[in-house]
């Protein structure tokens, strides 16, 4: 599928197991990523107006039962650098270990700023208001 690819790296962190959790939760089938400067750690991306999506994949004890889903999800999403196993954990990929390092690195940080920002409360509507109660004084 990828011929350039010469490691493949898989980690169980608490960011990509909770994110795929919470996001398999509400229908998602997929982890969208975009507007963080850090995308560009990803392999091929140049800019932070990239969009990535991370396929999120149902977990199975059955190799052949996840070995499909995996390939469907990147038949449907083949610029995808990584998928997510809910529940488990994150598999990704890259021309060296140094650069799949890179692309789990890069998607741990995104996966957490995620979590973070679904965890924060809304900005106000003015951006430019005095987030004070009762404003600036």
């Amino acid at each position: 599928r990828f011929p350039g690819c010469r490691a493949v790296l898989h980690v169980h962190s608490p960011a990509a197991t909770v994110l795929s959790r919470r996001q398999a939760a509400v229908g998602a089938r997929v982890v969208r990523l975009a507007g963080f400067e850090v995308l560009k750690a990803l392999a091929g991306v140049t800019t932070h107006e990239h969009e990535e999506l991370v396929p999120l994949l149902p977990n199975s004890q059955d190799m052949a039962v996840l070995g499909a889903a995996a390939d469907r999800a990147l038949d449907e999403h083949p610029a995808a650098h990584a998928y997510l196993i809910v529940g488990h954990g994150l598999y990704t990929w890259g021309a060296t270990v140094a650069e799949a390092l890179r692309h789990v690195e890069a998607l741990e940080f995104l996966f957490d700023c995620e979590l973070r920002l679904a965890a924060a409360p809304p900005p106000p509507a003015d951006r430019h208001a005095d987030p004070r109660p009762g404003g600036a004084r």
